[in-house]
């Protein structure tokens, strides 16, 4: 808030000590004028009593005098009055002119220095203010925006452009309204508010909104929220499948005895042996489902330590070749040369790799196109191997991007859920990062980040 202005009065505004000073000046010039004609005067009559009579007119004429002093100290008065009244005037304007000034400044400095954007629009619909962070977050510069009508810089089933024709319209106004808009190439969240701009007589002169990007915050609240519950359920994860796996065991053990038992007897029909082979197999599909259990609940210990990223890429590559060979899928790779060494256990990073790479390869069914890149990026003293894997399968709806990394969150007819929340686990305990982005139709990107080895940073020159 602005310092608030103290309502001035009449006489608060007079300056007392000014007026007395002046009015005390120009009772002693008065006084001695008055001094001065008294003691003309009278040395004047002394001069006529010592030699003649003192003639008539010589009354009439002190008695003008007498007037025209009156006349003169009246007049010096109304002149010192103006004077003073237009010194007070001017000094009022003075000191109001520096205090708006100050305001404006203040301000200005206020709307330049919040982060979040500020755009205010007239009853006409133009732009009237608009402040840095409302730039930085429209990609669009403050001459774009001033002056300008938002109709013409927004277009029709703009997101914006439907929450300012709602709020400057219809009088209909949003708080926190989360909102897509696209800057660019890429498409952010941009969390929008609006309220009603009112003048100095408290009526509507415009609509101010207030905008911020939170993209980077509700990824951020995502990662957090994923990471609650995968703690979650750590402990509830463990107990389960430790309880699971004596039972399975069981019958996996007793369901083979069965099978030996009536293979001896000679009972076994032909619907009999496909009903036991039907249950080995299911079992033998939850005891998988149990190991990816019991890896999510207690991931084996990982042996941090330098290793190539390249090698790792390149038998990998190899690996998943024939794979991608008989899905009609072009497996591509393009490696920086000289990747710097990574920190972190090798048959773990493989592990996410190849379920990053499985799931690329299901979302092709018709076949397509598979490309890794690596890349080194640095950020003031922290430096990271991104390693970029894209395709261009059928992509992951919206709705589901949010919660891919959530344990037993599926799309799949058969999956578990529990592939891409075991690769966050691991990277987590990397200090690395996995990020996913989509769009429905032409594919997905999928980025693993991993920290570069502590010696290899000064070869970089990172952290100098």
């Amino acid at each position: 808030m602005f310092r608030p202005i103290p309502k001035a009065t009449l006489f608060r505004r007079i300056p007392y000590r000014l007026i007395t000073s002046v009015v005390l000046i120009l009772a002693l010039v008065v006084t001695v004028i008055l001094l001065m004609s008294l003691e003309r005067d009278k040395l004047l009559l002394q001069g006529f009593t010592q030699h003649q009579a003192v003639p008539t007119e010589l009354f009439q004429a002190l008695w003008q005098s007498r007037h025209d002093l009156i006349g003169i100290t009246l007049l010096v008065f109304l002149v010192s009055a103006i004077g003073m009244a237009a010194l007070i005037t001017f000094l009022h304007y003075d000191n109001t002119r520096r205090t708006l000034e100050e305001v404006k400044g203040l301000a200005r400095n206020i709307l330049e220095s919040i982060p979040t954007g500020v755009l205010t629009i007239n009853r006409d619909g133009q732009v009237t203010a608009v402040n840095p962070s409302a730039v930085a977050t429209l990609k669009r510069s403050a001459e774009e925006l001033l002056g300008h009508s938002y109709e013409q810089m927004f277009l029709q089933g703009d997101t914006i452009r439907l929450v300012l024709d709602g709020a400057l319209h219809n009088n209909h106004h949003v708080d926190h309204h989360d909102m897509p808009y696209r800057a660019g190439d890429e498409t952010r969240t941009i969390r929008l508010a609006t309220a009603d701009l009112t003048g100095d007589e408290g009526r509507p002169v415009g609509i101010i909104m207030l905008l911020k990007d939170v993209t980077a915050l509700l990824a951020l609240e995502r990662r957090v929220l994923v990471a609650e519950k995968l703690s979650a359920l750590h402990t509830l994860s463990a107990g389960v499948a430790h309880e699971l796996r004596n039972p399975l065991s069981a019958m996996d053990l007793n369901l083979h005895l069965l099978d030996e038992t009536l293979k001896e007897r000679g009972e076994l029909e032909q619907d009999v042996a496909h009903y036991l082979q039907v249950v080995n197999a299911e079992c033998r599909r939850l005891s998988v489902i149990l190991d990816n259990f019991m890896r999510f609940a207690r991931p084996t210990s990982v042996g941090l330590h330098e290793m190539d990223l390249g090698r790792v890429i390149a038998h990998l590559m190899a690996l998943m070749q024939f794979e991608a060979q008989e899905r009609k899928i072009k497996l591509e790779d393009r490696i920086e040369e000289e990747l710097p060494p990574v920190f972190g256990d090798e048959t773990q990073i493989s592990q996410v790799l190849v379920n990053v790479l499985v799931n690329a390869f299901q979302a092709m069914p018709d076949g397509g196109r598979c490309s890794i890149i690596t890349q080194v990026q640095r950020n003031a003293d922290v430096c990271w191997v991104e390693v970029v894997v894209s395709d261009t399968g059928i992509g992951i709806k919206q709705e589901d991007l949010l919660h891919l990394f959530e344990p037993f969150h599926t799309t799949k007819t058969n999956g578990t859920g529990l592939g891409l929340a075991i690769a966050y686990r691991i990277m987590q305990d990397h200090g690395g990062t996995i990020r996913v982005s989509s769009v429905l139709g032409s594919g997905t990107t999928v980025v693993v980040q991993l920290p570069v080895a502590a010696d290899s940073l000064q070869k970089l020159g990172v952290g100098a």
